[in-house]
């Protein structure tokens, strides 16, 4: 490793795109259903990421939370560059951005360290070299507040286990190639699919290997670099992280993959009894990574843990209310989870679903629904967990913004940006405090009526077509990939024509317009 990338690809910037388990709002509710009680995140609350990439996750956050303030660093300053540079654009004064090193921010000294409600890190953690990682620990231990909360994601172990061959194949081959790093990371895959079609050997005999390869094949190349090339890159185990995070005096509360933390959900039948035994946190999530195939954990911890009485949890829950994300007709009950597929009854999604379709409710209006009264114990708040978990429903903000115009403002540029190609996945809904998903023709659609053409959706199709051949973009009906513009503008027409009928009302009760 040598100079200021300590082993980190440079060449190749991370992917700009959010990620809604990030949100505070989500984060709070993590610990709410869990029992543990979460940081209060009114007006004044502050985040920090560490390791903010291209800050678009950030800025979307600050303008959905404009009550609230957002730092970010990184020590690329590209990446800084293209954080600010968004944020100047969509007029953003909640948010700051630092290209400095973990290592360059503990050199300020402890007195000069700001304190933050939470701390998030997306992705660092098993990215970092060991060095780096336990100056991260000295960063939650003096930027954290007492009760606040740290979000950490990280390639996990022993999911990963059978894949770590995979990854150091991968990296070896690179080196041994010429080009950019995103010709050379897909240059290895296709190697290592080629060594995949061979019987016996470490490919042949770990089947699951050959399907991780074929899907790594249809992902952004830029993000294979990140996930693959980085010299530091491996898998950790929970009680690792759990046992550097004791450091900093942080606890585990909760995963913010809401299934993987149901011990019902989250391992076979067989196994349960004996994980719910574990009275330990750090034990039972062990045996809870043993009995599943998972590869990537989003751990809570707080600095602080107290636990909420019964009484108090129940009161806590029943004021939260909560949102529709998507349209209702568009709602499905089936969500993965750790060990498979759920599908949730009918009986009990259908009225949450048609409740929220009307508009927000509490969860003890929820609670009160006719036909879910009577519901088992649990019932409700496992649904609500899933429809959370699924992108279906999200909890209202704790901080109701002064107005929506910081949101409009971003979602603005970003739809702007999205008329020169460059889609991004999310946009910001101040009135949950974190993003709606949006696909590109949806963004179509709203460049359609941010351009005064709503009615009009022939125009925006034909518009969007132009963005499209410029990109080399193609829609895909029937798992056919449309080629011709006569078919992708169609396609695209009929498209915006769903979404200004099914889910614009619902951008424009979420504060995305």
């Amino acid at each position: 490793m040598a100079g200021w990338s300590d082993g980190y690809v440079t060449e190749v910037q991370y992917t700009a795109k959010f990620y809604p388990e990030m949100a505070p709002g989500f984060l709070a509710f993590a610990c709410l259903r869990q029992g543990v009680r979460p940081p209060v995140l009114g007006t004044g609350a502050s985040y920090l990421e560490l390791g903010c990439g291209q800050g678009y996750g950030l800025n979307l956050l600050a303008a959905a939370n404009p009550a609230l303030s957002f730092h970010g660093v990184d020590f690329h300053p590209g990446q800084i560059a293209n954080a600010e540079r968004l944020a100047r654009e969509a007029g953003l004064s909640n948010v700051a951005f630092e290209d400095v090193s973990f290592r360059q921010m503990l050199d300020r000294g402890a007195d000069r360290l700001p304190k933050f409600d939470i701390i998030a890190l997306h992705g660092v953690m098993s990215w970092v070299t060991a060095e780096n990682r336990a100056a991260i620990v000295q960063i939650l231990d003096g930027c954290l507040k007492p009760g606040g909360l740290a979000y950490v994601s990280y390639n996990c172990l022993p999911g990963w286990a059978t894949a770590t061959p995979l990854r150091q194949f991968v990296a070896e081959h690179a080196r041994q190639s010429a080009g950019t790093p995103e010709a050379r990371v897909t240059a290895a895959l296709q190697a290592a699919l080629q060594m995949a079609q061979a019987p016996g050997g470490y490919f042949g005999s770990t089947p699951s290997v050959k399907a991780r390869i074929e899907e790594a094949l249809t992902q952004d190349p830029a993000y294979l670099v990140h996930e693959y090339l980085h010299e530091a890159v491996h898998a950790l185990y929970h009680a690792d992280v759990a046992r550097e995070l004791d450091g900093a005096r942080l606890a585990f509360a909760a995963s913010a993959n809401v299934a993987d933390d149901l011990i019902s959900l989250a391992a076979p039948a067989p196994l349960q009894a004996q994980i719910q035994a574990a009275q330990n946190p750090t034990w039972r999530e062990t045996l809870l990574d043993y009995a599943s195939p998972k590869t990537f954990r989003r751990d809570v911890f707080v600095r602080g843990r107290n636990g909420l009485g019964r009484l108090e949890r129940e009161a806590m829950l029943d004021a939260v209310r909560f949102s529709l994300l998507t349209p209702a007709e568009a709602a499905t009950f089936e969500f993965p989870i750790p060990i498979g597929q759920i599908k949730g009854q009918p009986s009990v999604y259908e009225p949450i679903v048609a409740a929220l379709a009307d508009g927000p409710r509490s969860y003890a209006e929820l609670r009160a629904l006719q036909g879910l009264a009577s519901a088992r114990e649990g019932a409700l708040l496992q649904a609500v967990t899933m429809l959370v978990g699924g992108r279906q429903i999200h909890p209202l903000s704790e901080a109701p913004p002064d107005g929506a115009e910081a949101a409009r403002r971003f979602n603005r540029a970003v739809i702007a940006r999205a008329a020169h190609g460059e889609a991004h996945n999310h946009l910001a809904a101040p009135a949950v405090g974190g993003g709606v998903g949006v696909d590109f023709a949806d963004q179509m659609a709203l460049r359609a009526l941010f351009e005064g053409l709503q009615d009009q959706p022939q125009t925006a199709a034909r518009l969007g077509w132009e963005t499209m051949a410029r990109t080399g973009r193609r829609l895909i009906r029937d798992g056919a990939i449309l080629q011709d513009a006569a078919a992708n503008e169609a396609e695209l027409a009929q498209r915006i024509a769903a979404f200004n009928q099914a889910k614009l009302p619902l951008l424009r009760r979420l504060g995305v317009v």
